[in-house]
């Protein structure tokens, strides 16, 4: 059982709650033959294998030490005009059918869902839950901080989608250029770290996505009121501190259970019972 805290499920029902995905969250869907969405290291690992002249050294080498950005930067120019192919190739052609793990984040019913992924299986999910309502928005939209004030339920794809290759965040150059462009997001994104409760599923605090986000987005804040961040058991006590004091993060801890985390399922399984219940209080106190 998790240990979900009282204020995050508060939070939740009361939609004061931006949810962020990640590549752990795709992992539980499944392509037609079987694939499943590969994380962004193995992802990179395929393609330096797969280049035409073998796999590169260096490439390998800022992989195993998770210089990912560089690595990712390396591969692009090396791929070059075949770039978006290979990305679609990997996280779209395999026909990902969405898994209840997706279902189950969707009728969590947060507001605002942000997907740090470049795959639609969260964006199919969230229109199946929602019968068509969901609104998605991309980082560059130039009215993506709608989010903030509008009444509806908005996905918004963080670092692009694959709808759109040459405007996806990938590399810390394009990152950089990002920040610039699309400044309206990133100051949206600010007020609703001030505004919102962020829940993190699925993703890595090692992942470029996670560091990025919340190194350059000043994830720490005078307040102790922290974000949670949910992950399989494990994690050193001293880990732990070091995202709470550095980033504001407080880790929250689930058994994996077996190398398909199916623990995660039960996971957020458990945390829809414990937000329904806390709505059907709200709604009988009206006190909202």
């Amino acid at each position: 059982m998790v240990d979900w805290p009282t204020p995050l499920v508060r939070d939740i029902a009361r939609r004061r709650c931006v949810i962020v995905v990640g590549s752990g969250v795709s992992r539980h869907a499944k392509g037609v033959n079987g694939e499943i969405p590969p994380t962004w290291d193995k992802f990179l690992t395929e393609c330096n294998t797969e280049l035409r002249g073998g796999p590169q050294n260096h490439i390998s080498d800022a992989i195993a030490q998770g210089d990912l950005l560089h690595a990712c930067e390396w591969l692009h120019r090396a791929y070059d005009a075949e770039w978006s192919a290979k990305l679609r190739a990997k996280f779209s052609a395999p026909k990902y059918a969405i898994s209840d793990v997706h279902r189950l984040i969707c009728r969590l019913d947060a507001r605002v869902i942000f997907s740090l992924n470049f795959d639609d299986i969260i964006d199919r999910a969230a229109q199946e839950i929602y019968s068509g309502t969901s609104i998605k928005k991309t980082y560059q939209d130039p009215d993506v901080s709608e989010f903030l004030r509008g009444t509806e339920r908005y996905l918004v794809k963080v670092h692009g989608s694959l709808d759109n290759p040459i405007h996806m965040i990938f590399t810390q150059k394009q990152y950089a250029r990002a920040r610039i462009a699309a400044s309206a997001f990133y100051n949206a994104f600010d007020s609703a770290l001030m505004t919102h409760t962020f829940l993190f599923l699925g993703a890595g605090y090692r992942d470029p996505d996670i560091n990025l986000i919340l190194e350059n987005q000043n994830f720490t804040y005078s307040e102790s009121y922290p974000h949670y961040f949910l992950s399989s058991a494990g994690m050193h006590d001293d880990l732990k501190l070091s995202l709470r004091s550095n980033r504001n993060l407080q880790v929250i801890d689930y058994d994996k259970i077996d190398d398909d985390y199916s623990g995660f399922k039960l996971a957020i399984e458990n945390l829809l019972g414990l937000v329904e219940v806390q709505r059907g209080q709200i709604a009988s106190s009206q006190e909202w």
